[in-house]
């Protein structure tokens, strides 16, 4: 038994090797000339944005990072097609299936939740398993107020206690797991999510939420539900970019690269690591109370089921942990992927394809995709030889 054990791990050992070794003859042989070829396409567009890109480095650049001429373009064209998605998406959508605008709408609430998840997990280093039981919070308490209390209270109070109850939640997990390390911390997330989960089934076996009508501030036209979603997404992205680009973000960033560094420089990181998870919990409960109105309804395989957690990982992962806008993207490319591009596809086998391709992002681009492509549009200069 012990002689087959060891077979299995050198086996592994080799292949894990010579996987590295593919990648890398990959990259080398593949990659770098084909980004040599895009830096000389790229480079003039890079000198004729410049100036427009040193003017908000100036202004803006110290609070939400600098950027070259073409990261700058970038951000701009994406931030324009997402505005103006409404136009061209019924357009496009046909050619995709159809439901693109559905699908934007969508990813835009899991683009919050990738977001949520990295401003803890990414920066901190401290991997969680259970943050769909923040966004279960808060979906279960503006169910509960809404059939149990009182139909016609305001969104912005069932939005409120909603987000409070995920903060709450938030600060039940995190009191006595972070004060942890190792993998003991991701083993408590894990029973914590699978726990919550266990309640919601009980409870909703109890005939506890059986759905309800749409909240007076949602509406089920496509158009209308996507800038519902969209607008506040934007806003969590430029509200965590602000605090990642902060002193506390370079903490949590130290936490994960020397946590005894950190304290032997006089901080508390137990304390630091608390207070990301209670900056991640308000995006997660802001992301619930959004599924809610996405949905119309809660139960627990749509809120709290562990596979939802995993789900916000893959989608940091393909885009690039601990950088905010990467996971924005990813929920954005991990979506269209699955409702659209393999709309065709069972559900096992679009999953298949999708995990199939974190695999690789994993072996080819460890820091994902749009980090790498970011960091190639960072390093073309107008000016370069």
């Amino acid at each position: 038994m012990i002689s087959t054990i060891l077979l299995l791990g050198t086996v592994l050992s080799t292949v894990t090797g010579q996987i590295g070794n593919a990648a890398e003859t990959v990259r080398r042989q593949l990659l770098t000339p084909v980004g040599r070829l895009f830096d000389g396409l790229l480079a003039p567009i890079d000198r004729v944005l410049d100036p427009v890109a040193n003017v908000y480095n100036r202004l803006l650049g110290p609070y939400f990072g600098e950027m070259s001429g073409l990261q700058f373009g970038a951000i701009a064209v994406s931030l324009v097609a997402l505005l103006t998605a409404g136009v061209w998406a019924p357009m496009v959508g046909p050619l995709l299936g159809g439901g693109l605008l559905r699908t934007l709408a969508l990813a835009s609430i899991w683009a919050i939740f990738a977001m949520g998840w990295d401003i803890q997990s990414g920066y901190t280093g401290y991997i969680s398993f259970g943050h769909s039981a923040l966004s279960g919070a808060a979906g279960y308490t503006t169910a509960l107020l809404i059939v149990h209390v009182d139909p016609t209270l305001s969104f912005w109070m069932t939005a409120s206690a909603s987000v409070l109850a995920a903060l709450v939640v938030g600060l039940v997990i995190a009191l006595p797991s972070l004060r942890l390390q190792g993998p003991y911390f991701s083993l408590i997330t894990f029973v914590a999510v699978l726990l919550f989960y266990r309640l919601t089934t009980a409870f909703d076996s109890l005939g506890g939420i059986p759905g309800f009508g749409e909240p007076d501030v949602f509406t089920w036209d496509p158009m209308m539900r996507y800038y519902y979603m969209v607008i506040p997404m934007l806003l969590v992205a430029l509200a965590l970019t602000f605090m990642a680009r902060s002193n506390l973000g370079m903490i949590l960033i130290a936490i994960r690269e020397n946590e005894s560094a950190v304290s032997a420089a006089g901080i508390n990181p137990t304390k630091f690591k608390i207070w990301s998870f209670v900056l991640s919990s308000i995006p997660m409960g802001i992301g619930g109370v959004l599924l809610v109105g996405f949905t119309g309804n809660v139960d627990p395989n749509t809120f709290v089921i562990v596979d939802n957690s995993i789900e916000m990982i893959a989608i940091a992962v393909i885009g690039g942990m601990s950088s905010i806008l990467g996971p924005l993207g990813g929920a954005f490319l991990f979506e269209i992927l699955n409702h659209q591009i393999l709309h065709g596809f069972s559900t096992p086998v679009r999953y298949l394809f999708l995990w199939i391709i974190v695999l690789f992002v994993l072996v080819f681009a460890r820091d994902g995709l749009f980090r790498a492509i970011w960091h190639r549009l960072g390093s073309v200069r107008g000016d370069s030889e």
